[in-house]
């Protein structure tokens, strides 16, 4: 049932497509498009439910006369994880589209956008059930082209058109990295099937780095993160969330599969390679999370950042696997799948809900914004509520898949006890700890800064029918799902284990019954404590606030302005800002990050005026990539003269080459 549900998603989108190429009004297209990516997620809930309930895969095989090629769909527990995330966010998504596109009446044509989310969803759902790696290639290719498109939606503004250039290039030179892994691995077949992509270990090194530099520039690990914080603020909010919720999340999905197929010990450099970026991955982005003041780009920066973690779970099964500690090697990667799931839902609702801010004040400088609860109070709490959960707070779901990550580093110190083994646990603990804590510091600073306090640009202010119409209908309901599940998967995350470990074992090769064993006890141990002191925490927390409804139910509402210090006069410009909140921090690490701050006083002891101002520049951006291709540009001036722009030219260098060709053939064939 799997299999058929999952083509009749596809049934529904081609549909879709093909109405909206006869529909002209805007209205019908929106709620079109709408309808169609709702009913093909539900479809592509039903076949990942089935499956993985089931616990059994599905597969289809066709033959398919392109070279190397077949038809060939499987869906196996790890598939059917990944496309129950796909299902959710992209299903909500669409809905929180049709409120987030409504009322535009601009030259942008909704067919365009929704033909190419239908793409988009479609091609994810490919990437995950894809099992030749022609037909993933392919897949992989149209979810890059879908989302460019996405990206450039609103492609009247500079800055949206450079993003989407930056994009562009970076996924295809991931793309090309991948071309080249499945080349070696595909070799010596005639078909390239999943199940024949098989590689001794012990000589897949320059495989595994190949993979990590295609599937990791798709993820965003650091250095190859740079077309994320571009891409991310320039697409529309929907977009946003499903790029960062699910798309990035196809790199993750693409290494475990690579690594599914390594035959053999696992060598130690695999996973120490992936802790090392991974660590840096997430110290890397919340840093640069922490100095930034578009709303959009924070959120980006923390998706990098959540990467890293998820890298370093990835690199701890590794690790876990080329040292033959099975327990501790199963609950990294269960750690890591974890925290795709929750991050996916936490991320999604994060860019949703700044899709509503940008809605409301048309501006995501979170310098600008303030007293956003008082105007959108359903939004404040919801954001507020998945910042608790991305900053890895419990009782939400974000604090799982790391307080696991702790587990598994802490059992592979156990079960190993070795330097090794205890330098890198120094490591990842060094890390978490300071990602965590920098994650409080930035959600901190970004919920605050933008709902608490004073609005501070007076000139975005709507009216309160304005803003009520803003949090009404498909922008609310959105949140809520997602804000329910981040608070469902936080208590209740035994739930969801079975799945994600099933997803685990099912996929690497060589566990042994013991193993397995031994980490669903250690999973028991953990998750159902968890379940407990988090349901007995929410229980407690509603029952105060019952109790403090109650008590100050007969009592009269006062109000009275905010103790000034005794200054008669404040204003909103003597709250806490952005910079200066996270400009103690920021001036910790000022000679690792690119961090320039500016000041000016005017006057003596009582200043007329004083402005401060403080920019982070990515570190990678400013130190490699500029650089880089500033050399580039250098070189392509020197050699434009060759490019004469005459024939006669152009023949002479095409005789040369075949020449140096012919040269070359046959002097190595003589």
């Amino acid at each position: 049932m799997g299999i058929p549900l999952l083509i009749g998603s596809w049934g529904v989108l081609g549909i879709g497509s093909v109405l909206l190429c006869f529909i002209r009004n805007r209205k019908v297209t929106h709620i079109v498009g709408t309808v169609t990516v709702v009913v093909s997620s539900l479809a592509i809930l039903g076949a990942a439910l089935w499956v993985l309930i089931g616990g059994k895969a599905e597969e289809l095989y066709l033959s398919w006369s392109v070279p190397f090629g077949s038809f060939y769909l499987r869906i196996d527990l790890l598939s059917a994880l990944f496309l129950l995330l796909l299902g959710i966010v992209g299903g909500v998504s669409a809905l929180y589209s049709y409120g987030y596109f409504y009322p535009e009446s601009t030259h942008r044509s909704l067919s365009a956008y929704w033909f190419f989310y239908f793409c988009l969803f479609g091609g994810i759902s490919l990437v995950f059930t894809a099992w030749n790696g022609v037909l993933f290639l392919l897949a992989w290719e149209g979810m890059s082209l879908a989302s460019f498109f996405l990206v450039l939606h609103e492609n009247n503004k500079e800055e949206v058109r450079k993003a989407g250039w930056v994009y562009i290039i970076a996924t295809h030179g991931g793309t090309a990295f991948l071309l080249i892994l499945f080349a070696l691995l595909g070799s010596d077949l005639e078909v390239w099937d999943f199940h024949a992509f098989q590689y001794p270990a012990a000589m897949g090194t320059v495989l595994f780095i190949v993979a990590f530099i295609g599937f990791g520039t798709k993820a965003g690990f650091v250095p190859l993160h740079v077309w994320l914080p571009e891409a991310h603020p320039a697409a529309p909010s929907p977009v946003s969330a499903l790029m960062s919720g699910v798309m990035i999340k196809t790199g993750i999905y693409g290494l475990v599969r690579v690594v599914s197929w390594a035959e053999g010990k696992i060598p130690l450099s695999w996973g120490i390679i992936c802790v090392s970026v991974g660590a840096l991955t997430g110290v890397v982005g919340i840093l640069h999370a922490l100095g930034k003041k578009d709303m959009k780009e924070i959120l980006a920066y923390s998706s990098i950042e959540n990467i890293g973690i998820i890298g370093m779970g990835l690199g701890i099964g590794l690790y876990g696997m080329s040292r033959s500690l099975g327990i501790g090697a199963l609950l990294g990667f269960t750690a890591a799948l974890f925290h795709v799931i929750n991050h996916g839902l936490l991320k999604s609702s994060l860019f949703l809900g700044a899709g509503t801010v940008l809605h409301t004040v048309h501006t995501r400088n979170i310098e600008e914004l303030g007293g956003l609860w008082k105007k959108l109070p359903s939004t404040g709490a919801l954001f507020g509520l998945s910042s608790l959960g991305i900053a890895g707070l419990p009782p939400l779901n974000g604090f799982v898949g790391e307080f696991l990550l702790v587990v598994a580093v802490l059992t592979i110190c156990l079960q190993g006890n070795t330097f090794l083994d205890i330098s890198l646990a120094i490591l990842v603990l060094l890390s978490l700890g300071l990602i965590g804590a920098g994650s409080v510091a930035c959600f901190t600073r970004l919920f605050g800064i933008s709902f608490l306090g004073e609005l501070r640009n007076r000139k975005g202010e709507y009216s309160a029918e304005r803003a009520h119409g803003v949090e009404g209908g498909t922008f609310r309901i959105p949140l809520y799902i997602l804000g329910g599940l981040n608070l469902l998967l936080g208590i209740g995350s035994i739930g969801l284990a079975p799945f994600v470990f099933g997803g685990v074992v099912s996929t690497l090769p060589g566990i042994s019954y013991d193993t397995s064993l031994g980490t669903i006890k250690i999973l028991r141990q953990t998750l159902f404590p968890l379940a407990i002191v988090g349901s007995i925490f929410l229980l407690l927390t509603f029952f105060l606030f019952m109790l403090r409804t109650w008590i100050l139910k007969r009592r009269p509402i006062e109000t009275s302005p905010t103790w000034d210090c005794g200054y008669i006069l404040p204003s909103p410009r003597m709250q806490y800002s952005a910079s200066s909140f996270s400009r103690p921090i920021l001036r910790l690490f000022h000679r690792l990050l690119p961090f320039s701050e500016s000041f000016r006083w005017e006057g003596n002891l009582f200043p007329e005026t004083a402005t401060y101002a403080s920019t982070l520049c990515d570190l990678f951006v400013r130190t490699v990539y500029e650089p880089l291709f500033k050399g580039l540009a250098r070189f392509a001036t020197r050699i434009y003269g060759l490019q004469e722009g005459r024939n006669q030219v152009y023949i002479l260098y095409i005789a040369l080459t075949l020449i140096i060709l012919m040269v070359l053939f046959l002097g190595g064939n003589p």
